[in-house]
């Protein structure tokens, strides 16, 4: 399989979690009600998946570029419309 798929497929299962968590929060399933605190989860989960692809699969992509478009933009994607549809969903 192509590193880029390996990337994006990493960022997506994390943008999931992401997600989940952040409805969560948004709702208030773990005692806390907040709206700030789902961003931050998802930056800090970003950040992680980073770490893990870069230690994977760090001579094989390189430049910002392919992290952007590989990584970044498509976990910010995949987290807003799920954690939208989620919320509303089960709001």
């Amino acid at each position: 399989m192509d590193t880029n798929i390996k990337v994006t497929g990493i960022h997506l299962i994390f943008a999931l979690i992401a997600s989940i968590l952040s409805t969560g929060l948004s709702l208030g399933w773990f005692g806390i009600k907040n709206e700030l605190i789902p961003a931050v989860i998802a930056i800090f989960l970003i950040y992680i998946a980073g770490q893990i692809c870069q230690k994977l699969y760090k001579e094989e992509v390189e430049g910002f570029s392919a992290w952007l478009w590989n990584g970044i933009v498509p976990f910010i994607f995949a987290w807003f419309m799920l954690y939208t549809l989620l919320f509303n969903y089960l709001k």
